[in-house]
């Protein structure tokens, strides 16, 4: 499906056609150079200038995989694509010319024709027949033919790696005894490359390309990769082990893949037409993030028997490949593996242990079976296009879900077929020591180790992965799931549970002061700063909730510049399908709903826009996609500080949201007396202040605290005009009118 572009100029268009679809809409391609004029412009550096490593890494990842919906890396702003945003403005009301967020719910592309057949769900397994596995003691005369013997110390026929593999004609074997080699090597078909021992024979590739780039008929085996984070100079992501277009007769296997590691291994494909090899040149603009990229082949490689400890972003990541991992071992690693851009890999009799997401699927369509999932955050994520096949699989504290509720809390995903799932302990005999054998106590014993069975196997031929402990777990520190979250949590949703219906009517009041140019991108290139409102919105509406289902007419002025329109309708929402009958919601809300269990089920009308429904300031709505704050915290965690804040008199917890990054994160200011209700929220920016939601107000309803009156202020965060207001949003809730479980305020 095409990205369609709004046509700037026509603001009254603009402003409908945010409301009312794609007819709007006039398509535009991007024009040949396009990326390359923003280059020469330094608009890329502009976008990393104020950033730390953490928020550079991740626009790095949007222009190389399009993914914007997001926006960044916590879904801070919708636009921070090339350059990060002057200040605030409702992309959903003002005619912002691209919006994922948008593009992503509104329309049917996460119900592409990539998802029209699935794979077969017990596709053939290939964990033997590659000769001898790796145990970390041979030697150089174990083997026949010619042997090629690397040496750092010079007692072996060369020093390094790559000089033996320049030596090395196809079927020889290059043996590499331990030592710490500081390189990044390329392979050619047909060579075996053979470390003594996993665990003393390291491979750091002091972040250039990759540790090792792939070939065809090769067996890697027997070596810790190490030195793999990001590359800030050169914007790459450097992995372990790069795979390119490579097939099945590539195996990795019995290795160990370690370190602050953006990626361990990376199976992709060459695109149509070739893959630029600059990264500049890859760059994915937003107005064409939702295209499906065309690739030229399908990696195929065989990932087995290795250990994945405490790496960053994917352990494994597959674009557009259909990889077979098996027999590995996955521990404390912030992502396990991770699939875009309609991978098909075959996932499984692996262990995954304490990881923060197990499985990150997003537009593919993976086989997932026979795997062990313990004690991990997520045990998998949905989202994005995706169709998984899911059998026979144990998960122990590692949730299937594929997004977040109506209130923040995490909604689950249905495995398809299902069959043969189970959901217990799988008492494995010793993880934190390095042993993840099934117990003989175990309640899946009897189906263990073997093929059909759960978990990894040992068995001749197979090989096993190397031994780690795990005793700490890098995703426990990213993720923050401290004691004190997880307190607060349960405290907002026993609060929460008492509320079976919610009635409420209640006004939108919001205006700014900014008028911002931005090219085709949605980058904000200039700005000025009136004294008058340059656009705004009036909105009034009667809202009916109970539980997860809502209804409300409401009524809508807006205005940009010289240029208005009024609006009017009603939305319903029944728990999977927002349902629209008129008003210009109507054309957008016609794809809406999930029956496939493909993406997330969206339930706004204002996706990316200023919070329009009253439970959003009831549960302290904060971001682009008025997403709740305690959402966030089930994701990523938090910071709870020792120290208390008085804010309107009443002392409160202060959680900083997330633990990680400095120049963006968000400090919720939360009363413990209502329930943890937020009494102010800040969103910061590149160290400044953004957003800032306070003037609470609260009255009670059958004994729940109920807000009535919630600003947000709007702050500029570019100089000259930092610190400038530039937008507020006043929601105004009339008393009388609030309910809850049928009681009035006061009751």
């Amino acid at each position: 499906m095409c990205r369609n572009i709004l046509t700037p100029l026509l603001l009254v268009a603009a402003l409908a056609g945010c409301m009312g679809g794609n007819r709007l809409k006039e398509r535009q391609e991007t024009p040949s150079g396009y990326a390359d004029s923003f280059i020469h412009n330094g608009a890329r550096r502009e976008a990393g200038k104020n950033a730390d490593r953490c928020t550079r890494c991740h626009l790095v990842w949007n222009w190389e995989y399009g993914s914007y919906r997001d926006g960044d890396r916590f879904g801070l702003t919708g636009d921070y694509t090339l350059r990060s945003p002057i200040g605030y403005t409702d992309p959903w009301r003002l005619g912002v010319s691209a919006n994922t967020f948008r593009e992503y719910y509104y329309t049917g592309w996460w119900n592409g024709p990539w998802l029209e057949g699935r794979v077969e769900a017990n596709p053939e397994m290939y964990l033997d027949g590659y000769g001898p596995v790796n145990e970390g003691r041979s030697k150089p005369e174990d083997f026949k033919g010619t042997v090629v013997v690397v040496d750092s110390s010079g007692a072996g026929d060369v020093r390094t790696i790559q000089e033996g593999l320049n030596r090395a004609s196809r079927g020889d074997l290059v043996f590499v005894r331990p030592g710490t080699y500081r390189e990044s090597v390329r392979l050619r078909d047909g060579i075996r490359l053979w470390g003594a021992d996993p665990k003393t024979t390291i491979l750091d590739c002091v972040g250039r390309e990759a540790g090792i780039i792939a070939a065809n008929d090769c067996d890697i085996s027997g070596f810790t990769f190490t030195g793999t984070g990001m590359t800030d100079k050169s914007d790459m992501f450097p992995a372990g082990v790069r795979v390119l277009d490579c097939d099945a007769s590539l195996v990795i296997r019995g290795n160990i893949f370690t370190g602050d590691a953006v990626f361990g291994v990376l199976v992709e494909n060459s695109r149509e037409g070739g893959t630029p090899v600059n990264p500049l040149d890859r760059y994915i603009p937003p107005e064409r993030a939702l295209d499906p990229v065309e690739f030229a082949s399908d990696s195929g490689p065989r990932i087995i028997g290795n250990t994945f400890s405490g790496m960053g972003v994917r352990a494994i990541h597959c674009v557009h490949a259909s990889p077979e991992i098996a027999n590995n071992v996955f521990i404390g690693n912030v992502k396990a593996v991770g699939m875009t851009m309609r991978s098909r890999p075959f996932i499984h009799h692996n262990v995954f242990y304490r990881n923060g997401i197990s499985l990150a699927i997003s537009r593919s369509m993976p086989v997932t079976a026979y795997n062990i999932m313990l004690k991990n955050a997520w045990g998998q994520r949905v989202a994005e296009g995706s169709r998984p096949v899911i059998h026979h699989n144990v998960a122990w504290e590692s949730p299937w879900q594929r997004g977040f509720g109506e209130d923040g809390s995490p909604r689950a995903h249905v495995p398809f077929p299902g069959t043969g799932e189970q959901t217990v302990d799988p008492m494995l005999v010793s993880p934190e020591k390095g042993d993840y054998r099934i117990s003989l106590k175990s309640p899946v014993k009897p189906l263990s180790n073997t093929k059909s069975g759960y978990g990894l196997i040992k068995g001749y031929g197979i090989q096993y992965p190397p031994a780690l402990p795990c005793s700490d777990s890098r995703a426990d520190g990213v993720y923050g799931q401290s004691d004190a979250v997880r307190a607060i949590l349960t405290a907002v949703d026993r609060q929460n549970e008492r509320i079976k219906s919610l009635e409420a009517s209640f006004s939108v009041e919001y205006r700014c002061w900014m008028e911002v140019k931005q090219d085709r991108s949605g980058n904000q290139i200039s700005a000025r700063i009136a004294e008058t409102p340059f656009s705004g919105t009036d909105y009034r509406a009667r809202v009916f909730q109970s539980l997860d289902k809502r209804q409300k007419s409401y009524v809508m002025g807006m205005f940009a510049g010289e240029k208005s329109l009024a609006d009017s309708g009603t939305v319903f929402f029944d728990g999977e399908r927002v349902r629209v009958p008129g008003g210009y919601f109507k054309t957008d809300s016609r794809l809406i709903g999930d029956p496939l269990q493909v993406g997330e089920r969206p339930a706004r009308e204002n996706i990316g826009g200023i919070p329009l429904d009253y439970d959003q300031y009831l549960n302290g709505a904060i971001g682009p996609g008025g997403t709740f704050w305690y959402g966030y915290l089930r994701m990523r965690g938090g910071q709870v500080r020792p120290e208390k804040t008085k804010v309107d008199g009443c002392e409160c917890v202060v959680v900083r949201y997330p633990r990680t990054g400095d120049d963006q994160y968000y400090l919720f200011y939360l009363d413990p007396k209502l329930g943890y209700r937020p009494r102010k929220l800040e969103q910061y920016l590149e160290g400044r202040i953004f957003r800032r939601i306070d003037g609470y107000r609260y009255e009670t309803a059958g004994g729940i605290p109920l807000p009535i009156a919630v600003t947000v202020t709007d702050y500029a965060v570019k100089d000259p005009h930092a610190g400038t207001v530039v937008g507020r949003c006043v929601m105004t809730a009339e008393p009388a009118s609030l309910k809850v479980n049928g009681k009035p305020l006061g009751k």
